[in-house]
């Protein structure tokens, strides 16, 4: 089901600062292959990763920092999508299973909630089959508009959304 819906969505191109810069979605992680799609309706990021041997923790599974790093990111890319730059100010994570190596593995996204100043997002890392292995929740906290010059301007040159 999840694959299909990844088949069927629009492939997007991160628009927060200094993507191409980034450990997990830039264009020479050492961790992961990421593909990411966004569906219309509802909104939500659907990301399909390949994670490489260097993300090993346990024999055989990705390290729990290397899953946390990847939702973290998704969670961000789908915020930055939809016009609300933003920083994570809370990240919680529920590990369910280990996640194999040379798993075909699918992260979905969807903001649950905006307010005057967060962005609360909901994350989960599922095999083809939709079985879950990590769910997260966040909140993002926005940018005042000060802040996001202070931002913009320390990411000079970046591929940046306007």
């Amino acid at each position: 089901m999840l694959k299909n819906q990844f088949l069927s969505s629009a492939p997007i191109t991160p628009v927060f600062p200094n993507w191409e810069k980034s450990f997990v979605s830039g264009t020479n992680s050492p961790l992961y292959k990421v593909v990411h799609h966004l569906t219309a309706a509802p909104i939500e990021l659907i990301t399909h990763v390949n994670f490489k041997d260097a993300a090993e923790g346990p024999p055989g599974h990705i390290h729990g920092g290397a899953s946390a790093g990847l939702i973290d990111e998704t969670m961000g890319v789908l915020v930055w999508n939809q016009n609300y730059p933003c920083v994570t100010q809370h990240l919680n994570l529920h590990y369910l299973k280990p996640i194999p190596l040379n798993m075909d593995s699918y992260v979905l996204t969807s903001i649950t909630s905006v307010s005057v100043k967060t962005v609360e997002v909901k994350s989960s890392i599922f095999n083809a089959e939709r079985i879950p292995y990590v769910q997260a929740n966040s909140v993002f906290h926005l940018l005042t508009p000060e802040q996001y010059q202070r931002f913009i301007t320390q990411c000079r040159g970046s591929f940046v959304k306007e």
